[in-house]
Formats: structure tokens, sequence, C-alpha cells
């Protein structure tokens, strides 16, 4: 092999290295191991989410998670913690403490929803919230997140969920307009049948025509390709803050995803966090 070829090499070598490099800059530097009954699993976490970032080290950095057990898994689709009021106890069984909470109140993180750039692909790490009806501003909790593990996506799928969300979408819309006539509405309910038939037409069309306007965006294709190869939850897209991923141990998140539940998705034995640091 002549000199021309090995520099030829060499410098496709250092082209690859810098890509991976500046991928990883993108995503960030810190790195947070998760110590599970199960295995461990490391994160890292996004740098422009900084508001999540920081939250999510400084409750690791106080111990907030140690101990807790995972509350909800919804198979093929998360796995989620945080719930700091559910610990495991010296042999073994779920208790409840009396924690900090579940993150459900109190401090609450504004949403830092970088979509479609962060996306719910397996392996992201994203923060729970209560729903928009309560929520609007979709601000995260300050303790609880969840992996995604979900399943592979076709093409089809996906363009078949397209529709969906648009039609929950105007569902949304038009209960919450809905409310905002709801004194109007039972007036009418009482006193002219056909007026108040008339008001709620007249509210889908406004629903729609408002969708019609700013309606989902498509998936894109990295969506589709991701989607595709590894799998994920893109139903969950756009509406909850991703703000890192996995970078190693998936294969323990997906088995902690296959722990059985019951009805209410929460798991019939108990899986817990041993310790969660920053590496």
């Amino acid at each position: 092999m002549n000199k021309r070829i090995l520099h030829t090499l060499a410098a496709a070598v250092l082209l690859l290295t810098g890509c991976h490099d500046s991928k990883r800059d993108a995503i960030g530097q810190t790195e947070v191991l998760i110590e599970t009954s199960e295995g461990d699993i490391v994160v890292r976490l996004y740098d422009d989410t900084p508001l999540h970032r920081d939250n999510f080290i400084k409750n690791v950095e106080a111990g907030i998670y140690d101990g807790i057990l995972f509350n909800r898994i919804v198979p093929d689709m998360v796995i989620q913690a945080g719930d700091t009021s559910l610990r495991i106890q010296e042999d073994r069984s779920p208790s409840l403490t009396g924690g900090v909470g579940g993150g459900s109140e109190g401090t609450l993180i504004p949403a830092e929803i970088l979509y479609p750039r962060h996306f719910h692909k397996q392996g992201a790490l994203a923060a729970a919230r209560e729903p928009d009806s309560i929520n609007p501003g979709r601000a995260s909790s300050a303790l609880q997140w969840y992996i995604v593990t979900g399943k592979k996506q076709t093409s089809a799928e996906l363009a078949e969920l397209q529709a969906l969300l648009y039609e929950g979408k105007v569902a949304a819309r038009f209960e919450a307009l809905q409310r905002a006539h709801a004194e109007e509405l039972a007036t009418l309910k009482a006193t002219d049948h056909a007026a108040h038939q008339e008001l709620l037409n007249s509210l889908q069309v406004q629903a729609e025509e408002e969708l019609a306007k700013n309606p989902p965006a498509p998936f894109t294709d990295v969506q589709k390709q991701t989607y595709a190869r590894l799998g994920g939850a893109p139903h969950l897209d756009g509406e909850y803050t991703v703000f890192g991923e996995v970078v190693e141990g998936m294969p323990i998140a997906l088995r902690i995803g296959r722990t059985p539940v019951d009805a209410k998705e929460h798991p019939r034995r108990p899986v817990h966090i041993k310790r969660i640091s920053i590496k």
C-alpha cells in the first residue's frame, strides 16, 4: 500500500472521528449511571435542554432517586420513575414512605420541547408532566422521568398515527371550546335544543378550521428511519420535553419494560433503582 493511499485512509479516519465528536458535542457530555435491580443503564443529558439537565443533575446529586421503585411501566412504550414516595425496603418489598412527593405537585420545570430535533425514539429520556387540560404550558415534573422502550413503526403505521393525532387534536380543541362556552351551552341546552346543537356544530367547525391552519408537523425522514430501525413512541412527539438518551444498557431498560403490570400500569413485582450517579 503506497503512502498516498495511507494518507487518504488516515484522513478518512480523522473525518469519521470528527463527525463522532461533533455528534457527542451536540447531545452533551454529562453521563449519568442508573443502577437498577435489573442492571445498569447509562444516559447522556442534552446540553440544549439546560433547565431539565441541571434539575436532573441536582436531584441525582441529592440522592433523591436512590432506592425508589419504577412506578409505571407501559408495555412497548415507556418505563417511568421519580415517585419518591415509593421506595424499596430492606426485605425488598415495596413501601410507601411518605417522601417528598410524586413529582406531580410543587416545583415545575418550564417546557424545553425541541421537536423535531429531539423525539421519542427508543432510548429517549424525557420528563413526565400533567395533561394539557391542567397544564397548557406543558411544564415538566421536577421529579418524574421516563425512558422510551417503544416498538418499531412502519411508514404505514406512522401515516395512520399522523391521521389519528390530527383527529385527537381537533377533539381536544373542540372540548376546550366547549369549556369556554360552558355557561352558554348549559343555558341553551335547558331552553333551546336547536340553538344548543347549532352552537356545538359551530364550535366543531371552529376547532377543525383552527387545526387546519396549524396542523401537526409530519414525521421527518430521520424520524421515519429511526422509528423503523429502532422503534419508539411517536405519539408522544412534541408533547413532552426530551432531555437525554440512553447510550449504554438499553437491553436492561427493555427488560424492565417487560415486567408484568396490573390494570393501572403498576409493576406486579418491585423493580427499583439502587443508585443514580454522575459518571
